[in-house]
C-alpha cells in the first residue's frame, strides 16, 4: 500500500536551501530537524503549473509551482501519508519543547470544490512550489535545480520538449514526485513544506488565454429573440 513512500533523513539534498540553516547546539535543541518524505501522486490534473519558466509574481527570483488535482477516490493513500507526516512533526516538536505552545499554519493540501476547464467538482488538492533561489544572511546566493521533467514513456525531456510544455492548459495530466518536510517559525507557526522534485506529463494540453485574460470585458449572453430563435437543446448551457 505504501509503495510510493520514502523516508529520508541524512541523504544529500537537491535543494540548496536545505543547507541554509543555523547549526549551533542551542538552535538544534530548540528546532529539531524534520524528516523528509518523498511521495508520488497518482494520475492527476495540473493547475497553475510553472514547471519550466518560473513564476515571478510573488518572488522576484521566481518559483516553480504546481497545483495537483486528484480524484478523491484515488487520494486516500497520499492524504494519509501527508497527514501522518504532519502528526509525526507535531509530536517531534512537542517532545523537544514540551512547554511551548504551537499554532498550526494553513496546510498546502485538502479537499476542495475546484473549477477546472469549465467543470466544477471536488478534488483532493495539493499545492507545491520550489524557490529558484535566495540570499543567505552573509549575502551569498543559493540556487535550486529546476524540477526534472519526463515524458509519458519515462524518457527525460529535451530542451525543445520542455519549451513545448512551458505553459500547461486545463486538461493537462500527469504525476508529480513531491519532497515534503516540516517547518516551524514563531511568526507563522507549524506547517509542511511541499516541493517539486520531478514531473511526468502524461497528456499535455496547450495553454490558451481566455477573453478576460486579454483584458476584454465580458457580458452575460443575450436572451434569444423571436426573430432569431435558438434550438431548445442549446438554451441551458448548464445542463452539460
Amino acid at each position: 500500500m505504501n509503495s510510493n513512500i520514502d523516508l529520508t533523513h541524512d541523504r544529500p539534498s537537491r535543494f540548496s536551501s536545505d543547507y541554509n540553516r543555523q547549526t549551533t547546539t542551542r538552535f538544534l535543541q530548540m528546532n529539531p530537524k524534520s524528516e523528509v518524505l518523498s511521495v508520488t501522486t497518482p494520475l492527476c490534473k495540473f493547475q497553475f503549473a510553472w514547471l519550466v519558466e518560473p513564476d515571478t509574481k510573488f518572488d522576484p527570483m521566481g518559483e516553480w509551482r504546481i497545483t495537483c488535482l486528484i480524484d478523491p477516490e484515488n487520494s486516500q493513500e497520499i492524504e494519509q501519508q501527508l497527514t501522518d507526516l504532519l502528526e509525526r512533526w507535531k509530536t517531534q516538536l512537542k517532545t523537544a519543547n514540551p512547554s511551548k505552545k504551537f499554532k498550526l499554519s494553513q496546510l498546502p493540501w485538502g479537499f476542495e470544490e475546484v473549477t477546472d476547464g469549465g467543470e466544477t467538482k471536488p478534488y483532493f488538492k495539493i499545492k507545491a512550489k520550489t524557490k529558484v533561489g535566495g540570499s543567505r544572511p552573509d549575502g551569498t546566493v543559493w540556487k535550486n535545480r529546476p524540477p526534472a521533467l519526463f515524458n509519458a514513456d519515462g524518457s527525460v525531456m529535451s530542451d525543445s520538449q520542455k519549451t513545448l510544455v512551458n505553459k500547461c492548459g486545463p486538461g493537462t495530466t500527469g504525476q508529480v514526485n513531491l519532497r515534503c518536510s516540516g517547518w516551524e517559525t514563531p511568526a507563522f507557526g507549524v506547517g509542511i513544506k511541499i516541493q517539486i522534485e520531478a514531473v511526468m506529463i502524461k497528456n499535455h494540453v496547450e495553454y490558451a488565454r481566455s477573453a478576460t485574460g486579454y483584458g476584454f470585458q465580458t457580458e452575460e449572453p443575450q436572451a434569444p429573440t423571436q426573430e432569431c430563435p435558438m434550438p431548445a437543446a442549446n438554451v441551458a448551457a448548464d445542463e452539460f
